[in-house]
């Protein structure tokens, strides 16, 4: 009988780790963090290549210019450039986040397309 509980509750802990798994992929594709993102407060570029959860980035403003890797995990971005910066995002919908700084700062970026379309290969 002992069995049959302890097996019941691994397949429960399988489930749920299934199903919290598919909820955070379907979340990152929502998000869908790799792409050429601009600020709305002073048109800083934000880009970022990679996966959906890390990659590299590039970052170009007025005043700064920075490039290195990004990383999302929980609810931060972390961009680790010549300098470490970790933002909390937020999405408000598709297209468009709010990049909150340490300091309480908020920043919206909006995600910039283009009509580009990738052929498939023959």
């Amino acid at each position: 009988m002992s069995v049959l509980i302890t097996l019941l509750v691994v397949g429960l802990v399988i489930v749920y780790l299934r199903s919290n798994r598919k909820a955070r992929v379907k979340w990152l594709q929502n998000l869908s963090l790799p792409g050429h993102w601009v600020s709305q407060r002073d048109g800083t570029h934000l880009s970022l290549a990679g996966g959906f959860d890390a990659g590299e980035f590039t970052r170009q403003g007025d005043t700064l210019s920075d490039r290195g890797h990004w990383r999302y995990q929980g609810d931060t971005l972390t961009l680790h450039g010549a300098q470490q910066h970790a933002f909390t995002v937020q999405m408000f919908q598709p297209g468009v986040i709010s990049l909150t700084g340490e300091d309480g700062t908020a920043e919206l970026f909006h995600k910039q397309s283009d009509n580009v379309v990738p052929l498939a290969k023959r």
